[in-house]
């Protein structure tokens, strides 16, 4: 069980925070006593209030903007609408004065509007959350980190708010807004929907099809556009339509997958296995080699990896393939045993200062190596709804027939 911190500690610490009339400086050691505080299983309202205080006299530092993020949401979670204001005024402060950024505001805000929504905790307040989150980024649009994610992800959020309540017409509106910036199955089929509630089978039609290009084995997909296609067509062979259909989406999703190509000398490598074998430039050289950069605490590589070992089952024994799955993790020690556990057989190395040396920015991040020693293909994050080891085999093909 853990150990509960007395009233009094707790009382004394929001006090030293309550009088400070001016920021102090704040030492390591100082942060990390107050992070461990509110880390106890204290009580919910001297957590709060210690949270709060943490929160709003150091919005420098991470831990302060992290438990306010915490803090946030556990008032939503209480439905405790007088602390969700008082958390919710300092996220709307903090971009000019702490530690998140504009781009991290809009996504946080989005996050608690939708947490509100969908669980209908305090969904009162929802739409002023995500209207918050949307006048935000409208205002600072130009040159914003991540505008076309964070675009369609606010506007499809405030669409399903409109949805809940009713109002169809706005929903659509804002799914449009959405798929200006980017175009997601998810969204396309919730527009779809509202179009064939509509009457407008037609458009409707348009949207399951779209959909159904960016995941093109999900069956809920599947099943309306056949739907779709026969309320429309009642004289023809749905199963034809869609198996011409799938073929068709394939190969144009091929044509882009092969526009992905270019060509950038790889830089100087070095790194050695599990095993302490060395893979480098000189004997990788005639090859074409997947390097996959990657961490056991990364949610998109736990879930990545499964498939990258399904296409490395197809291809270890070809001799002109190499793989490489390089860990960027900090701890070490969680490496060997997080692949033992989920079986993964594929090389695996510690990424160290190749990371930086492939401009590695976010994980997972796959580099192919063509013979020549170029990076030919870069692909950045995970795609559920992409068919990653048939995207995989048509790179490879690609550049062992080249």
């Amino acid at each position: 069980m853990k150990r509960r911190i007395s009233a009094i500690v707790v009382l004394v610490s929001v006090l030293m925070l309550s009088f400070c009339e001016t920021k102090p400086e704040v030492s390591a050691e100082r942060l990390q006593v107050l992070a461990d505080t509110i880390g106890q299983d204290i009580e919910y309202d001297a957590w709060m209030d210690l949270a709060y205080e943490l929160s709003q006299n150091y919005p420098q530092e991470y831990v302060a903007g992290m438990t306010m993020v915490k803090a946030t949401e556990r008032s939503i979670m209480e439905q405790d609408a007088e602390r969700f204001d008082k958390f919710f005024g300092l996220l709307k402060v903090y971009p000019d004065s702490g530690v998140l950024e504009m781009a991290d505001e809009i996504a946080v805000a989005n996050q608690f509007a939708l947490l509100m929504s969908n669980e209908q905790l305090l969904q009162a307040k929802a739409p002023e959350v995500i209207e918050f989150a949307i006048n935000r980024f409208r205002a600072n649009e130009v040159g914003l980190q991540w505008r076309n994610e964070l675009g369609t992800m606010i506007f499809s959020t405030r669409a399903s708010i409109y949805e809940l309540a009713g109002d169809n017409e706005k929903a659509l509106e804002d799914y449009n807004s959405a798929l200006e910036y980017y175009e997601q199955p998810e969204t396309l089929m919730r527009r779809g929907l509202l179009l064939e509630a509509k009457g407008d089978l037609s458009a409707a039609l348009e949207d399951f099809i779209g959909a159904l290009r960016h995941a093109p084995d999900q069956p809920m997909i599947i099943n309306k556009v056949k739907e779709t296609y026969n309320a429309l067509n009642p004289s023809d062979d749905a199963d034809v339509f869609l198996k011409d259909l799938k073929d068709s989406l394939s190969e144009s999703r091929r044509e882009e997958v092969m526009a992905e190509m270019f060509s950038m000398a790889a830089p100087s490598f070095e790194f050695t296995d599990l095993s302490g074998k060395k893979i480098n430039n000189a004997n990788m050289l005639g090859k074409v080699v997947f390097v996959d950069f990657w961490a056991t605490w990364c949610q998109p590589c736990r879930r990545e990896l499964p498939e990258f070992q399904a296409f490395y089952e197809q291809h270890k024994k070809n001799p002109k393939v190499a793989f490489i799955a390089a860990s960027t993790d900090s701890d070490r020690s969680k490496v060997s045993p997080f692949i033992k556990e989920l079986r993964f057989t594929f090389p695996v190395a510690f990424a160290n200062e190749n990371a930086t040396k492939f401009g590695v920015e976010g994980i997972p991040s796959l580099f192919i190596i063509g013979p020549s020693g170029n990076i030919r293909y870069k692909v950045v994050g995970f795609d559920p709804d992409k068919d990653f080891v048939r995207e995989m085999n048509w790179r490879l093909e690609s550049l062992l027939d080249g």
